[in-house]
């Protein structure tokens, strides 16, 4: 999915901003390519995200692999990807912000700075395997560390037979 300038229900503010009402959904790569700030009612979710400036959700922001901005990337709820979170400003989010591999941020990054929670019972974590770049501003961060494949342990002849090929051994 492809928005662009000419994208179906976007509107322009008067500051330049685009607007969309309601959410973006879509289980394919989204690319967002604008000259100014893209805002969007309430969430946005998609396989992938990709936009050239700064995407504001007033809802969640999901990804099942990463998301890139150009600028920055701010969600009233949570941000989510399967991959990576990447972005050449800020990262905000009302909740927590979470990436199956790293964070990074050219500024500062800010979780758990919900109007509609306290401190106290607001998710402010930031997890991540690495945090590539960035300062946590706000935020706990907590590194994971990615799932490992159990190691099977043969011997070369056990891992011929297992592949199917017939090999002479030379010591």
């Amino acid at each position: 999915m492809r928005i662009d300038k000419k994208f179906k229900g976007l509107e322009r503010l008067g500051n330049g901003d685009y607007f969309l009402k309601g959410e973006i959904k879509t289980n394919e790569e989204l690319i967002i390519e604008l000259d100014d700030i893209l805002k969007v009612e309430k969430g946005v979710y998609a396989k992938r995200i990709e936009i050239n400036t700064t995407l504001i959700a007033g809802g969640g922001i999901k990804a099942g692999l990463g998301i890139k901005a150009g600028w920055g990337i701010e969600a009233g709820l949570g941000i989510k990807a399967g991959w990576g979170i990447e972005a050449g400003g800020e990262i905000k989010a009302g909740y927590g912000i979470e990436a199956v591999t790293f964070i990074s941020s050219q500024t500062r990054i800010f979780a758990g700075i919900s109007v509609y929670r306290g401190s106290d019972d607001c998710d402010k974590t930031i997890k991540c395997a690495e945090l590539r770049n960035g300062e946590i501003a706000y935020g706990d961060l907590i590194i994971t560390k990615p799932k490992e494949e159990p190691i099977e342990e043969m011997t070369l002849k056990e891992v011929c037979e297992k592949l199917g090929k017939n090999i002479k051994i030379i010591k």
